[in-house]
């Protein structure tokens, strides 16, 4: 089974709204209900302006005891952040700073890759990659 790509990244968490909004804002993604969702549960599929799901947000507290073991916040076991590549670095670093979100720019000129680091509400390492940028 050859793997093409990563489908998308499922983040649990305690405040839907503000998550949703930060990715919203961040990043561009466009909310979406969530058609696969268990019924009573609250989210949104984040997706891309293709269409995409790129991120699913799932509101931890509405999913009865599915999730009790899981703290939005606290640390994910192995997972230390998720990587999206992207257009638009001037843009994007613009509008981070405008939102006064703490982020890290990094430069790789040998690779032609800029990139930049910032967390979610949830304490969700992002990796944003802009190549050739």
């Amino acid at each position: 089974m050859p793997v093409s790509g990563v489908d998308h990244v499922n983040i649990l968490t305690d405040a839907l709204e503000a998550t949703a909004s930060f990715y919203e804002q961040v990043l561009g993604l466009t909310r979406s209900e969530n058609p696969t969702i268990a019924k009573g549960t609250a989210g949104y599929w984040m997706r891309d302006a293709s269409g995409s799901a790129i991120v699913h947000i799932v509101d931890r507290t509405t999913a009865g005891n599915r999730y009790d073991a899981y703290r939005p916040g606290q640390p994910t076991n192995a997972l230390h952040h998720f990587a999206l590549r992207c257009t638009g670095f001037a843009e994007t670093v613009a509008k981070i700073e405008e939102l006064g979100l703490a982020h890290r720019v990094a430069e790789h000129p040998a690779m032609g890759l800029r990139q930049v680091f910032l967390v979610d509400p949830n304490a969700v390492n992002l990796e944003l990659n802009f190549p050739g940028a």
